[in-house]
């Protein structure tokens, strides 16, 4: 048995679903009366977002006031074990209510048989809240930077030296949750340096995330992942991957992850910010799909816009400077922070040229945090999350 609390209360275990559970679990939903339905909508929202599947709800009284209807246009079923009109036909007959009172509360039920469930309004967690809801470890240990250093920039270091790269990390560390490695790109790569950015992750306290876009074979990505000179199972938190390989890559991805000391994770390609791209809808639904059902390796996406509900996926969006740019020469197409966070409540900016073209850099990336994260306060101070 597991129950959702309304609130993450502040001590103890901190969850909204209390309980014992795992992702995929099926549920039965159990309340006493329902009218409009929307408390058993709260509590699908709520169980749905924690991977907890719900097929059929049961009650003790239907009022007949629409509610089962309402709960059906979200595909679960409620069963009633007595309704309104039972009732008032067995207190009828063993004269508990007279002939007035009966046909008064027909006349009313009647003209009530449609109560809305308005349910635009529901909670937005927070990065503390939504890391306690995953089981994810990379996504959990994100969660928890985020809401520590009280960041949500993820700074591109696209560089082609590693004495750059090392003095970058130093000086934006403090700013950031997350550095995106192109590693392919250093000139000068040597394993004996990728220690030294390992300990200004832990110093600076972020995540590496090595940009590799994984597209082949099982086999292949194994061998890409974990060894050539770049070795990149040894140090990077997580990858990336393009979904168009299908479960394969995953699978050989998630084996070589299951094998390292340390956790690691990977996230999906679900749209680009590059211009005349070729991933369409489909491409993306079914990309979400796909890391919904290997939870325990994929916690997110590089996405333009926040594309699930489930609070326990990270949306992460590059192509975001102060200025919007429609595009590039070379089709990049730019968005701000603003619109990232709050008007597509992506979670996470990845900003490249726009810290590194600047004369200070540090205080660049400290302007871009301070602008992010603020557009994130400003989301979650309106405590919603659309149906």
């Amino acid at each position: 048995m597991i129950f959702k609390r309304k609130d993450a209360k502040a001590h103890g275990t901190k969850n909204l679903i209390e309980g014992i559970y795992k992702i995929d679990d099926r549920c039965l939903i159990v309340d006493d009366v329902i009218t409009s339905g929307i408390s058993i909508l709260e509590t699908l929202e709520g169980l749905k977002q924690a991977g907890i599947k719900i097929s059929d709800a049961l009650v003790i009284l239907d009022r007949e006031q629409g509610g089962i209807e309402n709960i059906a246009r979200h595909n679960v079923k409620v069963h009633s074990i007595l309704k309104t009109s039972d009732v008032l036909e067995i207190l009828h007959k063993k004269n508990k209510i007279n002939d007035a009172t009966l046909q008064d509360t027909q006349h009313f039920l009647n003209k009530n048989k449609r109560v809305p469930a308005s349910f635009n309004e529901i909670k937005e967690y927070s990065f503390e809240e939504r890391g306690e809801l995953t089981k994810n470890p990379i996504a959990k240990k994100c969660f928890q930077i985020m809401a520590l250093k009280q960041t949500n920039l993820c700074f591109s270091a696209d560089v082609d030296s590693f004495d750059k790269l090392l003095k970058l990390a130093d000086e934006i560390g403090p700013h950031i949750c997350i550095l995106k490695t192109h590693i392919d790109i250093l000139k000068d790569f040597n394993m004996d340096k990728i220690q030294s950015l390992v300990d200004l992750s832990i110093k600076h306290n972020f995540l590496i995330f090595e940009d590799r876009k994984f597209a082949d074979i099982g086999n292949t990505v194994k061998s890409q992942y974990d060894g050539g000179i770049y070795k990149i199972s040894k140090w990077s938190n997580f990858i990336n991957a393009h979904s168009i390989a299908g479960s394969g890559c995953i699978q050989g991805l998630r084996e070589v992850a299951s094998q390292c000391i340390e956790p690691r994770g990977c996230i999906l390609i679900a749209q680009l910010s590059s211009k005349n791209n070729l991933i369409d809808q489909n491409y993306t639904d079914r990309t979400v799909q796909m890391a919904e059902e290997n939870s325990d390796f994929i916690f997110g996406f590089i996405c333009q816009k926040k594309l699930t509900n489930n609070p326990t996926f990270i949306h992460i969006t590059p192509g975001v400077q102060f200025k919007h740019i429609s595009e590039e020469s070379l089709g990049q197409q730019y968005t701000t922070p603003e619109m990232a966070v709050f008007e597509n409540k992506c979670d996470v900016i990845v900003v490249g040229r726009g810290i590194l073209n600047s004369d200070d850099p540090a205080n660049m990336a400290s302007r871009y945090k301070i602008i992010a994260y603020d557009s994130y306060l400003k989301r979650l101070s309106r405590n919603f999350i659309e149906k």
